[in-house]
């Protein structure tokens, strides 16, 4: 029988380590293991994204029938841990001058931007929304007065993006 030199036992230990490496990675790799994972979050709340336009004050933005007036000049917050883009508006309401409403005065936003709004501790302004029209159609009701347009945004969540800064 053959002796065992130091050379022969490094082979074998060798080839032993290569061998149960081998299942080791093989165990692994075919997930022949079990196990749990724990883990607690805390999700964000979500907050009312707001803007605000003031067109009054300038003969320029006086609406009549089929005006339109580009929207330069709003101011928009987002208060919500997460940036978010404004897409559109929905449920245009007009109040303000008795006998005027959004059937008679026939407001929409076209053209809107949407720019997408990082968290801002402050509002951001001069911030350009869209062009704001009111209808052709609109009731001679609604003329002589002081308007307030109110809708609700609609948007979601953005990818992360700078948000537009004060022009």
């Amino acid at each position: 029988m053959r002796q065992f030199t130091k050379r022969s036992a490094a082979i074998i230990t060798g080839s032993v380590l290569a061998v149960a490496g081998g299942t080791a990675a093989f165990a692994y790799a075919s997930g022949w293991f079990q196990g749990s994972s724990t883990t607690q979050v805390t999700t964000s709340t979500i907050k009312n994204v707001t803007a605000t336009v003031n067109l009054r004050g300038n003969a320029d933005n006086n609406f009549f029938p089929g005006k339109a007036v580009e929207i330069t000049n709003a101011s928009v917050s987002n208060p919500n841990d997460f940036p978010v883009q404004i897409t559109g508006l929905s449920n245009i309401a007009v109040t303000g001058k008795d006998g005027c409403d959004q059937s008679k005065a026939g407001f929409t936003l076209t053209d809107l931007t949407n720019q997408t709004f990082g968290k801002s501790a402050a509002p951001i302004t001069n911030v350009a929304l869209g062009t704001l029209t009111m209808s052709r159609t609109a009731d001679p009701a609604c003329a002589g007065g002081n308007l307030i347009i109110t809708a609700t945004l609609a948007g979601g969540i953005a990818d992360a993006a700078p948000a537009p800064t004060d022009g």
